[in-house]
């Protein structure tokens, strides 16, 4: 995990997941789910690949 601009981090690594239907474990889910909670105002918009 990066040091700096974490919220980005993980506001673009879970919009990659998402856009190419990428499967995340447990443990991803959860250190994601952790970093992101102490994150505020950001807002992940993501179209579906084909």
């Amino acid at each position: 995990m990066p040091t700096l601009e974490r919220c980005r981090y993980v506001a673009e690594r879970t919009a990659v997941k998402t856009r190419w239907r990428l499967t995340v474990d447990t443990a991803e889910k959860n250190a994601l789910t952790s970093y992101a909670n102490s994150c505020s105002n950001v807002t992940v918009t993501v179209t579906h690949a084909f």
